[in-house]
């Protein structure tokens, strides 16, 4: 690079840097009114918004540390560098933390949940180690000692193995989640996940171009500032979404989680001739009272018609009929829209109005239901249909 080259660059980098750094000062700023706000609204998951809202604190401290050192506050008080350094290494188990509220809200917390702590805890050694070298102190021997002259760089690596870690074990949780709300609802359009899933891998995406771009510069710390203040603006935007619309989700709560079907019915009362007895009884029920076309048919609700317990009408969809409760009532729905768009005058039907007739609270829903079961969409089908 010439010397023209390396000034042009040089002062790109320092207009953008305190540019972005009041961006991300505005953007704390409302992360933590944001935070406030989901710490006491009664709306949705107060659990789940609580822990949301710790997350946003700690982003908003992140966000803060461009404008810090902007106005030189670590000069004047060098201790603000050990929690500001290693507050990143917070970020992986408060959001962990809080999809787990989302979808396994009757989960306690347990003493080992301490241990989602232990790299911010590192975070902040290394960076009481550095500050105390920096100013005269006993610098350690060994891996201590390179740790101690380069915290940041054990901060990188241990934000990245969270980055990693935590994307697995959140899709394990939304996975989870899945299967449960499946089990029990018929139509789960307001209350599944998909958006959460979208948000981690945005903040997984972020996470992993801001380290390519850190190791690509090596040793420019102008860049690795520059880019810095770009991760921590996106990793807000990202944060603000994820915020605002979990208030929109609803609190659902299933009772104790049961993942394991054979570790579910292992205590169970339901007798084999009981289960063939049930099974008779829900197959005349649907036939006869068609209960699948009321869109917000659920588990409880066609166990309380069958006059047993949602447990066991649980037991025979699964064990006897192999299928959950969401398939089991959708492939009803489904049949009872082929018989519509196969009968006579079904041209002239609206889809929409097939849809709702037959169960469905919207077309979308519909068209991805039935393809999911018939392998055609409700327009394909009838076309089909029509032709044969």
């Amino acid at each position: 690079m010439t010397w023209k080259a390396r000034v042009y660059y040089g002062g790109r980098v320092d207009f953008w840097i305190p540019l972005l750094s009041y961006f991300n000062l505005a953007g704390a700023i409302h992360a933590l009114i944001q935070a406030l706000v989901l710490f006491f609204v009664h709306r949705g998951n107060r659990r789940a918004n609580r822990i949301m809202s710790f997350f946003l604190t700690a982003l908003a401290l992140g966000m803060s540390n461009g404008v810090m050192t902007q106005m030189g506050l670590y000069d004047r008080l060098p201790a603000l560098s050990i929690p500001m350094g290693a507050v990143v290494l917070a970020f992986g188990p408060l959001f962990y933390f809080y999809i787990r509220a989302m979808t396994a809200r009757d989960r306690s917390w347990a003493p080992v949940d301490a241990l989602h702590g232990l790299p911010f805890l590192l975070g902040l050694v290394a960076y009481g180690a550095y500050l105390r070298w920096s100013l005269g102190g006993p610098m350690p021997t060994g891996i201590f000692g390179a740790i101690a002259r380069t915290p940041w760089s054990l901060v990188m690596v241990l934000s990245t193995l969270q980055t990693i870690v935590y994307v697995a074990a959140i899709v394990r949780l939304l996975r989870a989640y899945s299967l449960r709300i499946k089990a029990a609802f018929s139509t789960i359009d307001r209350i599944h996940l998909g958006w959460l899933r979208r948000r981690l891998f945005v903040y997984a995406a972020i996470w992993g171009i801001g380290v390519v771009l850190i190791a690509a510069v090596r040793s420019d710390t102008r860049a690795i500032a520059l880019i810095a203040q770009i991760l921590a603006f996106l990793t807000a935007l990202n944060a603000f979404v994820t915020g605002y619309r979990a208030m929109l989700q609803p609190d659902i709560y299933f009772g104790p989680d049961e993942a394991e079907p054979r570790r579910k019915y292992k205590r169970s009362s339901l007798t084999p001739e009981a289960a063939a007895s049930y099974k008779k009884h829900l197959l005349e029920l649907m036939e006869r009272e068609r209960p699948y076309l009321d869109p917000e048919i659920a588990l409880p609700s066609l166990a309380q018609a069958m006059g047993i317990s949602a447990a066991h009408l649980s037991r025979v969809l699964n064990e006897n009929l192999g299928r959950n409760f969401y398939e089991f009532i959708n492939r009803y729905r489904v049949e009872e829209a082929q018989r519509r768009l196969a009968g006579p005058g079904a041209a002239r039907d609206k889809l929409i109005t097939v849809a709702l007739e037959c169960g469905f609270n919207s077309l979308a829903t519909f068209n991805r239901v039935f393809k999911e079961i018939a392998g055609l969409t409700p327009s394909e089908y009838r076309k089909s249909a029509s032709a044969g």
